[in-house]
């Protein structure tokens, strides 16, 4: 579920990757929802009231954003890297056009030391990136599932008498009690950070639309409208590009 495998290499590739980082092949993409049996409505209620009042108000942390912005950028590395290395291929097919020999060979060296440069960038990217606490927290969640799995498998086996056997078990579903709460809660701080993303988008929309109708009515001039369109225009992409990790990180480990 965390994970793709390319259909070009064969090798698997972190979830939400749209392209593969070993070959630069385009990753199909494909929602994965995670499923796991429903609690009771009055317990969902209880969790939900426990965390809105925090929830609710709290600002999306530094150490988050900054994950969500390396993530962003190793996507876009491999993207380059991806277009990159199809030019050459295509190059590399033959001459084409009004171009020297000389020109040529230049062109496609200039392009692998860009490649090798994206690939440099990238590693030193993936050293920086941490799970978020809800991919954390659902592998959490699956560890000890399967620690209870394999305590069954052991008791079957007579490996173990019963009275082992409950007591481990008890602790065990004790853990996992815990850890499903942590997650619910954890779940609904991204919701709440999704929430206020979607605001500001539409916000930065509205603003951007506004500062275009002053524009038009001679209120300010082309270069200020330029500026401040810009401005806006780059605040409005890195709200998208957050929203988007967001989305993508509850959808995989929601």
């Amino acid at each position: 579920m965390s994970e793709k495998v390319c259909p070009s290499c064969g090798k698997t590739a972190r979830a939400g990757m749209k392209y593969c980082m070993y070959c630069g092949e385009k990753l199909e993409e494909k929602d994965e929802w995670f499923s796991e049996e429903k609690p009771e409505e009055s317990q969902l209620e209880s969790f939900h009231e426990a965390v809105e009042e925090i929830s609710g108000k709290e600002e999306i942390p530094e150490d988050i954003k900054y994950q969500l912005e390396l993530r962003t950028k190793l996507e876009e590395l491999i993207g380059e890297r991806s277009e990159l290395t199809r030019e050459i291929d295509k190059m590399m097919e033959g001459l084409s056009g009004d171009i020297s020999i000389e020109e040529y060979r230049n062109k496609i060296k200039n392009l692998k030391n860009r490649v090798a440069e994206l690939k440099k960038e990238e590693k030193d990217i993936e050293k920086l990136i941490k799970p978020l606490p809800l991919e954390k927290i659902s592998k959490e969640k699956e560890e000890l599932k399967a620690r209870l799995d394999k305590l069954k498998e052991v008791y079957r086996s007579k490996e173990i008498s019963n009275e082992t056997f409950e007591k481990l078990r008890k602790e065990y579903e004790k853990e996992l009690e815990g850890v499903k709460k942590k997650h619910r809660i954890e779940k609904d701080r991204v919701e709440s950070w999704i929430a206020q993303l979607e605001k500001e988008r539409k916000n930065i929309q509205e603003t951007l639309e506004l500062l275009y109708a002053r524009h038009k009515t001679g209120e300010m001039s082309e270069e200020e409208y330029q500026k401040k369109k810009e401005e806006l225009e780059k605040n409005l992409n890195r709200t998208q590009i957050s929203l988007e990790n967001l989305r993508i990180e509850v959808r995989q480990w929601g």
